[in-house]
């Protein structure tokens, strides 16, 4: 089969758009015939997979050659459409019946009186943000902005608003022609910023164990991949890809089923459970010694250090120098360092980086001294745990939104301001990417394999702290973030002792990660617009 061609797949599927600012603008079709126009005139706007490719390794060539000066300016924008979207288009269907009734059925608990055929997840319909909701009518489409400053995002987005008709500023004016009425009614915007060092809320270095795609990645990292993460074919991510099972539109080739998802991160809250679980800091405070053992755990919670490193490679020290506690003072204490040894510190810290990002491991199914069993990566990317795992893998492409966590916040152990993830994954079928990591590896407290027998059948292993969900009658009346007694418990071990085998140290967990609602969307290719979509 001839590989993907990368002119005709949209860009954040792979290698993902450039980003230090991303928006999320929400639309429903209004005109669709107007539309399927408007749409013609964006397609040749939309940044593609060679688009992105070229950009990207412009700019890390300038970083190897230490030529990078400032921001470099540049925008993209891709689009994609809901089951109701494509519909609206006349476009021929998908028989995936999870992507048609969408995400609001799929991962939504029923309320008192619900038609339970309707729900089939454990989302609490309250959290949810209500432009998600049917309530509030349906999402057609999404289109997907970024750029390197929140003006360029705010350009990038008028251009398109004038594409699809709406403030309009004048005949001709922009280089854009007058257009009579918008087909698209606005519905709903996030906007997400990345964070210094790749970082999410709760202070991990994002985005690390991306699968390598065969085909599109080149043979060096792929076969690099085989010493970890197993690579993936095409049709993991592509429809009608290599390895594709799915029965779709022949329209829909080498396009992507793309999830959007809204998790609000409790940052106090997170910090505060991992510092009463932490003995020595529920006994002395934030001293060094307690700091220390806060980091180890939580960094057995989520499976590796929060600068990246896996612990299956680094179960006992960050290979990090930590001088100070807080990462981004600790980088600039560790550059002045390194320059008054007479050292090179971007070449140090690149070093530093290829031990703490490097994806070349697996785990072994009979131990958990290492990376505990129910660590979040390891519920999430079980890898060698789960046979034929890499069935289930898909591209991540989430940035965080909201301000970040300051000392005083988190000294007061309760959120002042709403931030998380704006989660996004391209999968070629969502039963097999992420409703799969979702439902079944993450939610379920034995999976992705029944451990019990490994923790001296006490219990197994627990749902994911991070992700993982109960349904709402477990939530506490007053507390958002806490179970009824009894809580889930997860199993982690005791941080100031060995790790013992079998470990039986199972802890109660709470809920730091809020669903706040979201839908599953197509991401088609450029021929798949311009062939079909635009007719």
């Amino acid at each position: 089969m001839a590989p993907p061609n990368k002119k005709n797949i949209q860009g954040d599927i792979w290698p993902r758009l450039p980003k230090k600012h991303e928006l999320f603008v929400f639309f429903r079709i209004t005109n669709p015939q107007l539309f399927k126009t408007h749409l013609a005139g964006l397609v040749p706007l939309l940044t593609t997979a060679r688009d992105a490719e070229k950009f990207r390794s412009e700019i890390y060539k300038k970083k190897a050659q230490d030529t990078l000066e400032g921001l470099v300016h540049f925008s993209a924008i891709n689009v994609a459409f809901s089951a109701r979207g494509l519909k609206k288009l006349g476009a021929e269907t998908f028989t995936d019946d999870i992507f048609n009734n969408g995400m609001w059925e799929d991962m939504t608990y029923p309320m008192e009186g619900d038609d339970k055929t309707k729900h089939h997840g454990l989302d609490d319909q309250h959290d949810w943000f209500h432009q998600f909701t049917p309530r509030s009518g349906y999402i057609d489409g999404v289109f997907t902005i970024t750029g390197e400053t929140e003006k360029t995002l705010t350009e990038t987005y008028d251009m398109v608003k004038q594409t699809f008709g709406i403030d309009l500023k004048g005949e001709g004016e922009g280089g854009l022609p007058k257009l009579d009425r918008p087909s698209i009614q606005l519905i709903f915007q996030q906007q997400g910023h990345v964070l210094d060092d790749d970082r999410e809320h709760f202070g991990w270095v994002d985005g690390i164990s991306q699968p390598a795609v065969i085909g599109l990645d080149t043979d060096e990292k792929v076969e690099e991949a085989k010493k970890g993460l197993k690579p993936i074919k095409a049709g993991t991510i592509l429809v009608g890809g290599e390895g594709d099972e799915g029965n779709h539109p022949a329209w829909a080739k080498e396009g992507s089923f793309m999830v959007f998802r809204t998790y609000e991160q409790r940052t106090p809250e997170f910090i505060g459970w991992c510092g009463r679980n932490t003995k020595r800091m529920a006994a002395e405070g934030m001293t060094p010694l307690a700091a220390a053992e806060l980091r180890k755990f939580s960094s057995r919670v989520v499976g590796r250090w929060p600068n990246g490193a896996p612990l299956e490679l680094h179960p006992d020290q960050d290979p990090t120098p930590m001088l100070i506690a807080d990462p981004i003072a600790n980088k600039q204490m560790l550059f002045q360092k390194w320059r008054d040894q007479g050292l090179d510190p971007k070449a140090e810290y690149k070093k530093l980086e290829e031990t703490n990002h490097t994806d070349a491991f697996t785990y072994n199914p009979e131990d958990q001294t290492k990376c505990p069993y129910a660590a979040h990566i390891r519920k999430c990317g079980p890898r060698d745990d789960f046979p034929n795992y890499e069935k289930h893998l898909m591209l991540r492409r989430g940035i965080p939104y909201g301000p970040l966590t300051l000392n005083n916040e988190k000294g007061g152990g309760v959120s002042q301001h709403d931030r998380g993830l704006l989660f996004v994954s391209y999968q070629s079928s969502i039963t097999n990417g992420f409703r799969f990591v979702q439902k079944v590896w993450a939610n379920k407290e034995d999976k992705p394999v029944d451990f019990t027998d490994k923790l001296g059948n006490t219990g197994p292993q627990g749902i994911d702290a991070i992700i993982g969900q109960m349904p709402p009658d477990y939530r506490h009346e007053e507390d958002v973030t806490k179970y009824e007694d009894p809580a889930p418990v997860a199993n982690f071990p005791d941080v100031q002792k060995p790790v013992p085998t079998p470990n039986k140290h199972f802890i109660p967990i709470e809920r730091w990660v809020i669903p706040r609602g979201g839908e599953y969307f197509f991401t088609p290719s450029i021929s798949g617009m311009q062939d079909t979509l635009c007719k």
